[in-house]
């Protein structure tokens, strides 16, 4: 089964490595692969975990396509008109849920977005996220 989550906001940042400092802005041990053409991610994005291999899957979505496909839910009937969606998908693997989640923190604060969560028909907030974050570290433990 896969899951997805999406990071809406007004700006995309400029490169793989923009989003490393944000990630280790957070403080999370997670290193994407510096070799990965962020412009051009359209399928895998490999990275390391805890010094362990991991990576999700991630898309410069259509921002009308998305929200046109979630258009029912409440959070998109009064939300803003954002200009970019970063969206960002796994399989059931635990480890790549984790890396998604903290690279989408790290990338929704760095870009002043929101983490929509379709599977919980949500909008989070940066500390709902972290705290998602949290809550998959505890269970790694």
């Amino acid at each position: 089964m896969s899951m997805e989550i999406h990071v809406l906001s007004d700006k995309k940042l400029p490169s793989a490595s923009a989003w490393q400092n944000a990630i280790e802005a957070e403080g999370y041990d997670l290193v994407l692969d510096p070799e990965a053409e962020f412009d051009l991610m359209n399928g895998f994005m490999p990275a390391t975990l805890r010094g362990a291999p991991s990576g999700f899957e991630g898309y410069h979505d259509d921002v009308q396509e998305v929200m046109e496909a979630y258009a029912d839910m409440p959070y998109f009937q009064s939300c803003p008109a954002w200009s970019h969606v970063l969206s960002l998908r796994w399989g059931g693997v635990f480890h790549e849920a984790l890396s998604a989640c903290m690279a989408a923190v790290a990338y929704a604060k760095a870009t002043g977005g929101v983490i929509y969560e379709p599977q919980a028909g949500r909008a989070l907030t940066l500390d709902e996220a972290r705290e998602l974050v949290h809550e998959f570290e505890t269970l790694a433990r």
